[in-house]
């Protein structure tokens, strides 16, 4: 059978004030197209799919129309579960009348037994062609049930959950040989791509979100998944990639561009073709975008060079762009840029101060107002320290309180986001 897997909707979202809907719509014709195309039997969608739990009614509205156009489609099962972002009552309100229609929703499992999230997928004439193990983003309190003996609760927690919900699966299956598909919205390990060598604790810059582990949990060992599902449709990592090399479990990732550090990731979406028991035929789809984004990065002068030619260049499509610039004192970026002319469909959206991470100034007082709203909290806390310590920031005495003291700073920053 094959079907479409694609995650991280974040339908609502507004990345520095940017009004998407125009993006949505797009994209959820996009996908059609593709679904009749490729004669995918089922769409799977792993969570995220509103930015907010309380998402606009506009979003709303496209949504639920875009599932109205499949009715009459080759795409005869949709599976869709909540991610961390969405609110889980908003995803299951509509649970009773969606199923009527072969719309299966999951947005929580604190208060449902396991089997409750287990689906027969089917062919046009009724026949199971498939199972799926819907499993939406897990909190921490809810997977307590699920823990069973061992050191890491993560681990053996979630390992617990997808035990059980393959079990579920099979039973349903009844020993017929189809596929057993199991979905899930969590920051799993051993990634490729950008986020490889990154820590499981580190921002990543979506706009003004944040890849968030499970509550406090950490990332989840691939060992957690067993090797009985034929494929593992993951969500919440926003760009395409597999888990520890493995061909079975991916994330989709996003449709959408959510940060300029995403700007040059193409974005795709998962024609997945799958047998029982064989290694499933996995091809990215990339999808078009409606908007361009830059990030210009460099010295006032290098950034004032490069806009110098981008202002000349013609563009088609609205461009937006996030000046990343290296702080300078006694520099202005915006008296910098005051001579070119940006016009629309240009628009400078986002400006960042970046500093030199072996140098920070012990006083704020250098920098105009402008340029101290632009820095990140990290750079502000490391020169607060270098203020009150009236420390060398190149002395090993200062770089040692860095190091002790912004893991905290971190830590205590993302409890508060």
């Amino acid at each position: 059978m094959k079907f479409i897997h694609t995650a991280d909707w974040h339908l609502g979202n507004s990345m520095h004030d940017i009004d998407r809907i125009e993006e949505v719509r797009a994209f959820f014709k996009w996908l059609k197209g593709q679904i009749e195309a490729e004669k995918a039997e089922a769409l799977i969608v792993s969570g995220d799919i509103f930015d907010t739990i309380n998402p606009p009614l506009e979003v709303r509205h496209e949504y639920y129309k875009f599932l109205s156009t499949l009715l009459d489609s080759c795409c005869r099962n949709i599976i869709i579960v909540a991610g961390n972002h969405d609110s889980a009552p908003l995803i299951d309100a509509p649970k009773d009348l969606l199923e009527a229609l072969n719309i299966h929703v999951v947005g929580r499992i604190s208060d449902i037994p396991l089997e409750d999230c287990v689906f027969e997928l089917k062919d046009a004439v009724g026949n199971a062609i498939a199972v799926c193990a819907a499993v939406p983003f897990v909190r921490e309190a809810d997977l307590r049930r699920f823990a069973e003996d061992g050191k890491d609760f993560v681990d053996n927690s979630f390992s617990g959950l997808y035990r059980q919900a393959y079990e579920a699966a099979d039973s349903l299956r009844a020993g017929w040989n189809i596929p057993v598909i199991a979905t899930g919205h969590l920051y799993a390990a051993n990634l490729e791509g950008r986020l490889s060598e990154v820590s499981c604790r580190e921002k990543t810059d979506d706009g003004t979100k944040t890849i968030d582990l499970v509550g406090n949990l950490g990332a989840v060992n691939v060992s957690v998944f067993p090797p009985e599902f034929d494929y593992v449709a993951l969500g919440h990592i926003h760009y395409t990639t597999r888990v520890a090399k493995n061909d079975r479990i991916r994330y989709s990732g996003s449709p959408f561009i959510l940060g300029f550090d995403e700007a040059d990731i193409p974005r795709n979406i998962l024609l997945v073709d799958i047998q029982c028991g064989n290694a499933p035929q996995v091809t990215p789809l990339e999808v078009p975008q409606v908007f361009d984004f830059i990030r210009v990065g460099g010295t006032v002068e290098e950034i004032k060079t490069a806009m110098v030619s981008l202002c000349l260049r013609s563009f088609e499509k609205n461009t937006y762009i996030e000046i990343a610039y290296k702080a300078e004192a006694g520099k202005n970026i915006h008296d910098a840029l005051s001579e070119c002319r940006i016009d629309p469909p240009l628009y400078i959206v986002s400006w960042k101060a970046r500093f030199n991470e072996r140098r920070y100034d012990s006083t704020l007082e250098s920098f105009g107002v402008s340029n101290v709203t632009e820095l990140s909290e990290e750079d502000v806390f490391k020169t607060l320290i270098l203020n009150k310590t009236q420390l060398d920031p190149e002395s090993d005495e200062a770089k040692k309180l860095i190091d002790e003291y912004l893991p905290l700073f971190k830590e205590i920053a993302n409890e508060v986001e």
